[in-house]
């Protein structure tokens, strides 16, 4: 049972009820022609996403395992591309399994209906990324600007415990509110809103999008000031001789440049990409739901999943060993192709011959 101040919806977009603050019926079916619409285009942008997330993985556990060293392992960066690619395929699941609109019954179908017709699945994996994302800026941070603190302190076990509080934050986040959210409803699942929703809406806002902005403005701007600084420095050493002394450092920072550019920029479209829903959601916890920002939900929704779907382009473009490996990898295909044809052709003029 729901009080009188609660709402529900159909997940499938079909036959909602009216919202406080919405009275006409256009506005409706204005937001169910948009939920349709966005959500085939998030579908083909998921697909799309998968393969090219799928992509830089290997492009990065290869270049991994090509450096003897194993200076430049960053296994953070590697669990971000892997939950980025979980958070597709998990969309994938979830918008083919809305798109059949199964008949839900018994504990699976509840199931079904709490974690993949309701997209919770989906955002598990999504605060998850989130987390990790915040925790590769702090790594980068601590190796840049407190080098030889990092290098006494910041040991492999604590990048894996990083990694494994990423997943299991995101999971214990969003798992306890999917049951309260969700119910099955001759054989529909319905989606409600408890008492305790503003206070949820209000951890989420700071703590998946007003704490990591401050901790991506604060790091990356004290990483850019003391990088450049270094990089006067290591200008200043005119000699020839001491230049060729500093290569192999020199090379080292260029590599750390190259990394931190990259996750400037992927921290950039996170901010950009999660703006827009989470300026809905605080009008929505604060004010009530309008026509506005029913309308507005799903095209917020899809610059979210395009930002999943863009950061292995960034990667590919900003990133200097996916992109040897993944030139590597097309050159290579390339070549195979080109010998295949060589042979076939050489076999057809001996046929000829003979």
């Amino acid at each position: 049972m729901t009080d009188k101040n609660s709402t529900e919806k159909k997940s499938t977009g079909e036959n909602i009820t009216e919202v406080p603050g919405v009275s006409s019926d256009l506005a409706w079916q204005l937001t169910v022609t948009i939920e349709f619409y966005f959500k085939y285009a998030v579908l083909v942008m998921a697909i799309l996403g998968t393969a090219a997330n799928g992509l830089t993985i290997y492009a990065l556990l290869a270049n991994n395992a090509r450096d003897a060293k194993k200076r430049v392992i960053n296994l953070l960066i590697i669990n971000q591309n892997v939950l980025d690619l979980l958070c597709c395929i998990l969309f994938i699941i979830s918008a083919c399994i809305q798109i059949y609109n199964i008949y839900l019954m018994g504990a699976f179908g509840y199931f079904l209906c709490a974690f993949f017709v309701n997209d919770r699945a989906t955002h598990c994996a999504l605060h998850a990324s989130i987390f990790n994302l915040v925790a590769v800026t702090v790594e980068r941070y601590l190796k840049v600007v407190h080098p030889f603190w990092s290098k006494k302190n910041l040991k492999r076990w604590v990048v894996y415990v990083a990694m494994a509080f990423a997943w299991i934050g995101g999971i214990m986040y969003v798992v306890p509110t999917s049951f309260l959210m969700s119910r099955v409803e001759n054989g529909s699942c319905l989606r409600q809103f408890y008492s305790g929703l503003f206070i949820h809406q209000s951890c989420t806002l700071t703590i998946f999008f007003f704490l990591p902005l401050i901790v991506f403005v604060y790091c990356y701007r004290r990483i850019v000031f003391v990088m450049r600084r270094q990089m006067r420095v290591m200008a200043g050493h005119t000699g020839e001789g001491s230049s060729q002394m500093n290569a192999p450092q020199a090379q080292s920072k260029r590599i750390k440049w190259n990394i931190i550019k990259t996750m400037i920029i992927v921290s950039i479209s996170f901010v950009v990409s999660w703006s827009p829903i989470n300026i809905l959601t605080l009008h929505v916890t604060f004010v009530g739901p309008t026509t506005f920002t029913i309308v507005g939900l799903y095209p917020a929704m899809f610059l979210v999943y395009l930002n999943i779907c863009m950061n292995p382009f960034i990667y590919g473009l900003k990133h200097e060993g996916v992109k040897q490996e993944l030139a590597r990898l097309f050159s290579c295909r390339k070549t195979n192709s080109v010998g295949n044809t060589s042979r076939i052709r050489s076999s057809n003029r001996a046929n000829t011959t003979t």
